[in-house]
């Protein structure tokens, strides 16, 4: 009984001790996290008058057996007038990766591209940074490239990171002003200086959108739908997590209904 008893302390004793140890490397992440999600909050709040949108109980948080509870991730999502789908995602990876990812996808009715956030803090101080400006339909206009050359400014600097690969696919999709970069905690402040541009360029360019006719309205609404029927077809990194933790059929409920909320 005694050595029943020691082993259990023991066991106690370790998992403190992992626990600890994983707050404690994930702490700046944490820190991360919190720095974007209150810009984004803010600013979106600020420009627009947001609505809960309801999410299915099984959605809402996400942290399957399957995978030992290692993938958490917590889903919050909202919507405007000019923005069907804002929806900002509370990922925790391996217990100790924090991510933070904001997806926004317009209403069909104005010509605007989505935009895709994910932004990954590694113990030992490296970041993964995605901001992907999807725009299938490629209706110009003023306010996109006005909102776009903003964006562009940043060119120069984005182009000293080391870059990271894409899917050939992704680039009949992404606007050229779109960032898939490798850096380091060190360059935190940059990084967010660079997500701040991006989503006031973003917003100022939802505020000033005008209502398209029939037909380039039916022009957004398809390339959206194709955009995201090609992701969950030939895969990207975010989906094909999903897929493993979920299954196949609820990979595809949660991306096409959740995520971008097309049915």
């Amino acid at each position: 009984m005694n050595i029943i008893k020691w082993l259990l302390i023991i066991l106690i004793v370790l998992i403190v001790l992992i626990l600890i140890v994983t707050a404690v490397l994930r702490r700046g992440g944490d820190q991360m996290y919190a720095r974007y999600d209150r810009y984004a909050r803010e600013a979106l709040s600020k420009n627009f008058s947001l609505q809960q949108y309801p999410i299915k109980a099984e959605f809402q948080k996400i942290a399957p057996w399957k995978a030992l509870k290692m993938f958490q991730f917590a889903v919050d999502s909202q919507q405007t007038d000019r923005i069907a789908r804002i929806n900002t995602i509370d990922a925790t990876l391996f217990l100790c990766m924090k991510m933070y990812t904001l997806l926004l996808r317009p209403n069909y009715d104005y010509n605007l591209p989505m935009l895709s956030v994910d932004i990954i803090a590694i113990p030992g101080g490296k970041r993964v940074y995605v901001l992907e400006v999807i725009d299938p339909a490629r209706i110009d206009d003023a306010h996109k490239k006005a909102a776009y050359d903003k964006m562009r400014k940043w060119q120069s600097t984005v182009e000293k990171f080391e870059q990271m690969p894409t899917r050939d696919w992704f680039k009949d999709f992404l606007a050229d002003v779109s960032i898939h970069i490798n850096a380091k905690a060190a360059d935190d402040d940059v990084l967010f200086d660079i997500f701040k541009t991006y989503l006031d360029a973003y917003i100022e360019m939802a505020r000033n959108a005008q209502k398209l006719d029939a037909a380039q309205s039916s022009m957004v609404k398809s390339g959206i739908e194709f955009y995201v029927s090609t992701l969950l077809a030939k895969g990207g990194p975010a989906v094909d997590v999903f897929k493993r933790i979920l299954g196949p059929e609820k990979q595809q409920e949660y991306i096409r209904t959740v995520m971008f909320g097309i049915d």
